[in-house]
């Protein structure tokens, strides 16, 4: 009788604890994919604010047309109008003077990110070689420093606030 009286204290007990294990596992799996889809949602933040950067600086004359077109893929909303009004007046520039900038980025930092991992904002910081076809005048460093607005849209993230700080 006290063997029966134990299976029926000890069994139930046991399967508790089997039970809050289970819970406690899956919330734990579910706390860490949440945190690495977090940390990859701002490492892609992070990379769309850098191509973007890229692509705005990297401009040779010969490919000017699809340089912009390549720097208004990776922009939405105000940085993508604001690109495009002034691209036209852009491009002549470059053909006019036969430029070939390139650019690159030297750092990138996450200011900020929503809850919902939709919009983020990213200090860039970049410098361009700025030449010309002919080597006259002397080849040009140019520094940038942007604050920018990331926003996921359809699945990607793209620029869509781009403003010079100093």
């Amino acid at each position: 009788m006290e063997s029966r009286l134990r299976r029926l204290v000890v069994m139930p007990a046991l399967a508790g604890l089997v039970v809050a294990l289970a819970a406690g596992l899956v919330w734990i799996r579910t706390d860490i994919a949440e945190a690495r889809t977090a940390q990859e949602e701002r490492e892609a933040a992070l990379r769309a604010a850098g191509v973007h950067a890229v692509s705005r600086l990297s401009l040779h004359h010969r490919t000017v047309d699809d340089d912009i077109r390549r720097a208004l893929s990776t922009s939405t909303g105000e940085a993508r109008s604001e690109l495009a009004a002034e691209a036209a007046k852009l491009k002549q520039a470059a053909i006019d003077t036969r430029a070939i900038q390139t650019g690159v980025v030297r750092a990138a930092g996450l200011v900020s990110m929503n809850a919902e991992l939709t919009s983020a904002d990213v200090l860039v910081v970049a410098d361009a070689l700025l030449r010309w076809e002919g080597g006259r005048p002397a080849p040009q460093d140019r520094y940038y420093r942007w604050r920018m607005r990331v926003s996921k849209v359809g699945g990607a993230w793209l620029v869509s606030k781009a403003e010079q700080v100093s």
